[in-house]
């Protein structure tokens, strides 16, 4: 599992907040900020792609999208969907780790003194499932009804209410993940380490010595997708990006994410993308 870790005190900062609703059929357009983006589901499923990862986020899921990075949805909502969205800012430094078990010994860095303060290193996953939802849906809800208050007080109130909010990721963070989630976690990257030779399920599950149908519904229950629908996005991100940034023909990037046919490139890339490779790399071009 991902984690975006930073330390603190000054805690981050918030910078604006709101609710919106994609209807049956709409998916999120394509941009790259550069400010954290943070989407909470109420209702309905998002579904976004950041940089070669994907998230399918239900009712009562977040993701954390990453300043800099790319990102949109690589599929249409199945229904309408009601949303929170944040976005905040890091002062200080942070980094991404992969971590998978946390204790407050991770946490906590340097106990508080007579003359400072207590320091923290925060590891809060960047996709997760809220269990504290009613609390947390009360938090969100705060901060986006203040947008309305117009007192001049508002903001610094959704400043303490956001990093409540943060404290209660945090603390839902320290605990062990589920069997499921391992299991995913280890999927993934071997995805991410082999993607480039042939990968099939028997592969898979002989190196993670599991059966093949309990790594599909492992990672159908924690992606939302199976393992070989997440090596076709995992290569075609991979492809779009020597697409954006080489001259390469379709079937030498075919080749560099591991599919020996550039025409099956061709009509995977038309399937989850809805254009061809040779259409995707004109309109990077004019942009």
């Amino acid at each position: 599992m991902a984690h975006i870790v930073f330390h603190l005190p000054p805690f981050p900062t918030f910078i604006k907040g709101g609710e919106a609703v994609f209807a049956k059929g709409k998916k999120h357009f394509r941009r790259t900020f550069s400010v954290f983006d943070l989407l909470y589901v109420k209702r309905g499923c998002l579904y976004m792609a950041e940089e070669g990862s994907f998230f399918q986020i239900g009712a009562g899921e977040y993701v954390i999208l990453i300043p800099q990075r790319e990102h949109y949805g690589y599929r249409e909502c199945t229904e309408d969907t009601l949303f929170i969205w944040l976005h905040f800012t890091i002062e200080q430094h942070y980094k991404m780790v992969e971590k998978e078990e946390l204790s407050w010994h991770d946490i906590i860095e340097r106990e508080a003194t007579y003359v400072e303060a207590v320091q923290y290193a925060f590891h809060v996953p960047q996709y997760g499932k809220i269990k504290q939802k009613e609390r947390v849906e009360q938090l969100l809800q705060q901060i986006v009804d203040l947008n309305e208050d117009g007192a001049p007080d508002s903001p610094l109130k959704q400043q303490i209410y956001f990093s409540d909010f943060l404290l209660q990721l945090q603390k839902q963070a320290l605990h062990i993940p589920t069997a499921s989630e391992k299991v995913c976690a280890e999927a993934i990257q071997y995805i991410h380490e082999h993607y480039r030779e042939p990968v099939d399920m028997k592969l898979l599950a002989q190196s993670l010595r599991f059966h093949p149908d309990y790594i599909t519904r492992c990672m159908q229950k924690t992606m939302g997708m199976s393992a070989i629908e997440y090596l076709h996005h995992y290569r075609l991100a991979k492809a779009k990006k020597w697409l954006a940034e080489t001259n390469e023909t379709v079937d030498a990037i075919a080749k560099r994410v591991g599919i020996e046919d550039g025409a099956y490139l061709s009509r995977l890339f038309k399937k989850i993308e809805g254009v061809t490779p040779t259409e995707y790399r004109r309109t990077v071009h004019r942009t």
